[in-house]
Parts: C-alpha cells; structure tokens; sequence
C-alpha cells in the first residue's frame, strides 16, 4: 500500500466506518469525505465479535491510529446495548468504544444511514424514475429490498436534516389484485403476518416465485434462490413464471413506495436502495413500479409529480455513516459560548473537578447520553466529583448542566440551498438569495476544522514565496489574495492563466507555498499544474470542495462545497464563501505579523517624512 494512502486529509485524522450486514460486514478508512484509503469485505462468520472483526481489518492496514469510528447497522439502534437481528453478534456501543480506545463511535441504522447518504449524493448517483422534480426543502423517503425491506425518511428542520429512524418494512402488506392476493395468503401461512419485508425482500422474491410456481404442476422447479429468480426472468430465454415473479416483486415495490410517500408527504421525492432493484435496473425501469406508485384514487395526480429515483452509487451505507459522523464531529459549534466558559475556569478548578472538566471538552456530545455513573466512571472520579464540577461552572446540577449544552448542540447535517424561483414576488427572491448566502456562510463555519485552518496559516506565514492559482471567477479571488497577502507584507502573486500555471509549477520549491482556488476542483489543467508542483515537495493548499480531485491532491483543504444554480452566469456563493476563507487567513496573518508590519509602516513614514523634508529644505 501506498504510505500515502493512509495520510489523513482530516485534522482529527483517519475515520473507521463499518458496514455491517447478515454475512459480511465492509470497512473502510476514510482521510476525507468519500475518500477510503483502504476497504476491506470480512465474512461475519469468521469472526467472533464484531470487535474481533474490527481489529482484524485495523491490523491488515498496519494498526493505525484512528480517534472517530461510525458503523452502519441493519437493526433498530435503542441504547447502549445492540444485538444484531440477522447475526449473533452482540455488544455495548460504550463497551466498544473503550475496548478499541476510540473518542468516538457511532452506531446508526442502516436505512438511517442511507438517508443521511442522500446529502452527499452526486446526480450521476441516481437513476430517476418518473414523476417530476423534487421540491427544495421537501421531506425525501427512502426504501430499498435487501435481506430485510429498510424505510427511512431525511426531513427538514429550520436550517438542517434529521433522519427519520423506521420499521415501516414491517407494516402489513394489502394485495392489489387476485395473484398478488395469493402470495400474501402464502405468507400469512407461512409467517402469521404478511408484512411488506415478508413479500418485498429476497426471501419475499422467493416465496414469490415458489406460490406462482406451484401453479404450474412442477413444470419448473419449486424452489430457488432470490439471484437466481432474478437471472431465470432476466435471461435468454426467460423464464416466463421467474419473469412474473420479478414483476410482481417490482410492482409490490411500487406500491409500499406509494404509501410512503403519502405517509411521510415526501414531496422531496422517494429514493429506492438497497441490494436488489440495482442489479435488475433495466427491468426495473420498464416494470409497472411507477404505475403502481401512483395508483393511489384520488391522489393519483398528486403521486404524479413525486420524483422516484434508484440509488446506484457504490457503499451507499457507508457514504451515510461517514455524514452521521462528520455531522457529529462538527456539531458542537453551538455549545462554544459554556464550552468556553469551562476552558477559562480550567484553573480555577480542582484537580479531579479538571479531569470532569476535560472529559467534556473532548466529547461534549457524550454528556447528552451518559447518566452521570457513567461519566464519573470515564473519568477516574466519584458522581460526587461530577456534581461539584456542575456547580463549579453556576449550575444547580448535571442535569440543569446538560440543558444548557444540550441547547447549544445539534445531531443533524444542513439542508442545501433553495432554488430560486423567477415566478416568486420580488421580496422572496430577495430572501432567498441573502439566505442562501447566510446558510452557506453558517455551514463554512461548522465545517472549516481549526486545525486545518491552523495549518493553512502557518504555512502561508513561513513561506519564502505564495503562488495563487485560479481561474474563471475563482482568478478574481486569486488576484484578491494577491493583493491582501502583499498588504501582510508577504510575497504573493496570482495566476489566472493555465499556461502559465503549467509553466510556473515546475519552479515552485519546497519553501513555498502553492494556494489554488477552484468552484469544482475538477479542472484537469489546474490539477495536473498541482500534481507538477507537488513533485517539486511544495505544499499545496486547496480552497475547494472537499470530495473533488484536486482536494486529494493537496495538504490542505479549506472547504468550499455550494450547490451552485447551473444556469447562473457566476457562481455567487461559491466566490463569496473563498473571499470569506481569505478575510479570515489574512486576519489571522496580520494579527500574527502585527509587530513586523507596525515596523514597515514606521519605516514608510519615516521615508516620507525625509521626502517632505528634502523637498522643503
């Protein structure tokens, strides 16, 4: 493997994210969003625990360090204690969290996961079908057939998205027609309960399959496997009764969505996962799926407008435990003011009060679930010691403590922008655009990490030379820079042409400092102007959205990721978001070289007052 693999773009270093299902659980290590520096696909059967799994795939990487760890699982998540529906395993999240040495671990729903993973989604991620467009800020489902049916929705609260934990798989199924209402009977048979899970999943295809089958007399076999339903009506030539079994299955499909929709008002349209509908796409998209979508009476042409999409991008489950964890790890922006408050009385404190005191600065999102013998416990101290550190810091308790921090943190990621409607009156065009502009800057804040910013400013300020690259709008922000580094008294100079920024890469050393500014970070000559540099050991730091190719190439990244209305001539947000990220390093660098620029400026005026001396003498 390649050292570089493992380099974490992260400053809190490599995140561990697991996928865990009924045979095999998939992990990955993650340097930056959607970014794995090394996976891994282990059987469950080969490993005890799923502890004993986790240390076996962090042993094949080389045992490295990791601090933050989320882990998708196929079952309800209610406390500490998870045991595994569709696998033996069991375990305590905390016990888990301990053992590996972890400051974090997550345990989130599958399904949770995979809603949360729709606001990373790329277009070419999703295949639509049908219906019209999504509306902004609208409520969006998700459902997907695997093993088991998962249902869960992502729905809008004020500025950000909360995931809507579900068993809706499990909700009685209602036949629509005669055939349909054989199979049902068969599983309340078979089962007791015909459930959407019992008829809409891999065994439900099979049980499918088995009821039509049966019809024929045992012209075709009774019995098989869900993949190979799938490949009988899928190949030439078809199995006519596989083929039916296949369609039937997508129609059910289509009808479980519809009540979903309907249910959950997902005017953000219905999103299918899961392992099956992916593998038979081309017939799915032919099926009667949408036209039992929308067979709902009176609304039907409600339905109509509803988007539905399949979701093909690869590790969708960990995609969304990476969002749970990023928006766990960035969430406590709002508790600064009383986290604050407890790093200015650190002093004040006692020592065991200090230990209390620590505990919750590195983990303040921990203190909203532990009842207080567990924080004790964490922290080598009695509840006692807890107590008096609520005290301490003006609270009656840890209870009364745990209000005020608690309305200070969030477990949600943002909502993206609202497109802006030419039709809308003049006033809420107005309000759109200004709170679009408020909404990016609020998400900049939680997401630039301090540490990379730290970063980004040191090198910048012992930089013997500062290149600035950009091009397009992103070369207006370039020549910015230029101007605002020079007035810190540093050496910049920006390059908005791409052949001068070939040219010139070769010559950056590792003294200086490469700064590239970019709206996609897809632009392949910037890239390869970088990919030069980098082999001359330049540091690289990249204004740019965090999953594009050129964040991957550089040292650094200060994140710039704004869903930019494509029919706009400018990128509006995205510049206003750099030229932010800018006001703050040249800050930052001024106040640092505050006494070497009051130097300069004495000098400055010295100089001129020699002039006018000169010149009246």
């Amino acid at each position: 493997m390649d050292p570089q693999a493992l380099t974490a773009v992260y400053p809190d270093g490599l995140r561990l994210l697991a996928d865990v299902g009924a045979s095999n659980v998939r992990f990955a290590l993650e340097r930056a969003p959607d970014d794995h520096s090394a996976s891994d696909v282990l059987p469950c059967i080969a490993h005890e625990s799923l502890e004993d799994a986790v240390r076996v795939f962090l042993a094949r990487q080389g045992n490295p360090v990791v601090h933050h760890a989320a882990f998708s699982l196929p079952n309800p998540i209610a406390g500490d204690h998870v045991q595994l529906t569709n696998h033996p395993w069991s375990f305590s999240v905390e016990g888990m969290r301990r053992a590996l040495g972890f400051k974090t671990l997550l345990a989130v729903n599958d399904y949770s996961a995979l809603a949360m993973g729709l606001t990373r989604l790329e277009p070419s991620e999703r295949v639509q079908v049908g219906g019209g467009e999504s509306v902004p800020g609208g409520v969006q489902g998700v459902i997907g057939p695997g093993s088991g049916l998962g249902v869960s929705a992502l729905i809008p609260v004020q500025d950000r998205y909360v995931t809507l934990p579900s068993e809706g798989g499990h909700a009685s199924y209602a036949p629509q027609d005669a055939q349909e209402a054989l199979v049902v009977a068969a599983a309340q048979t078979r089962y007791g309960h015909a459930s959407g899970e019992r008829l809409i999943s891999a065994s439900g295809l099979e049980l499918i399959y088995e009821t039509l089958a049966a019809r024929t007399g045992g012209s075709v076999p009774a019995m098989l496997s869900a993949p190979e339903v799938s490949a009988r009506a899928l190949g030439e030539p078809a199995c006519p009764v596989a083929r039916e079994a296949l369609a039937m299955f997508c129609a059910m499909l289509g009808t479980v969505a519809g009540n979903l929709a309907l249910t959950l008002g997902s005017t953000g349209g219905i999103y299918v996962g899961g392992g099956i509908v992916p593998k038979i796409l081309p017939f799915f998209l032919q099926s009667s799926f949408r036209a039992r979508f929308e067979q709902k009476g009176r609304f039907s042409r409600w339905l109509q407008a509803i988007p539905t999409w399949v979701v093909v991008a690869p590790r969708s489950a960990l995609r969304g435990a990476s969002a749970f964890l990023e928006d766990h790890l960035t969430a406590d922006h709002g508790a600064e003011p009383l986290l604050d408050d407890v790093r200015a009385a650190l002093q004040k404190l006692s020592t065991s009060e200090r230990l209390v005191a620590g505990d919750l600065l590195s983990a303040p999102r921990a203190w909203m679930s532990d009842p207080i013998a567990r924080i004790a416990e964490r922290c080598g101290v009695s509840t006692p010691t807890v107590l008096r550190f609520c005290r301490s810091m003006g609270f009656k308790g840890l209870a009364d403590f745990k209000l005020r921090l608690g309305a200070g943190l969030s477990g949600t990621t943002k909502v993206t922008h609202r497109s802006v409607r030419p039709e809308a009156p003049t006033a809420e065009r107005m309000a759109t655009i200004l709170n679009n502009s408020i909404s990016a800057m609020v998400a900049l804040r939680d997401r630039l990490h301090p540490e990379a910013f730290e970063q980004a400013v040191r090198l910048l300020a012992s930089a013997r030379h500062i290149e600035v690259y950009g091009v397009g709008t992103a070369a207006l922000v370039a020549e910015e820079a230029q101007n605002k580094f020079g007035r810190v008294g540093l050496r910049a100079v920006a390059r908005t042409d791409a052949q001068l920024q070939s040219i010139t890469a070769a010559f950056i050393g590792a003294e200086d400092v490469l700064l590239v500014i970019s709206n996609s970070g897809a632009i392949e000559p910037i890239n390869e102007a970088v990919t030069r540099a980098r082999r001359g050991t330049a540091k690289v730091i990249a204004m740019c959205p965090q999953r594009s190719d050129l964040a991957r190439l550089a040292d650094v990244v200060l994140p710039v990721d704004h869903p930019e209305d494509r029919h706009a001539l400018v990128p509006m947000v995205s510049r206003l978001m750099q030229t932010v990220i800018l006001d703050v390093l040249v800050s930052d660098l001024a106040l640092q070289r505050r006494e070497l620029i009051g130097r300069q400026l004495a000098q400055q005026d010295d100089l001129r007052y020699e002039t006018l001396s000169s010149h009246s003498g």
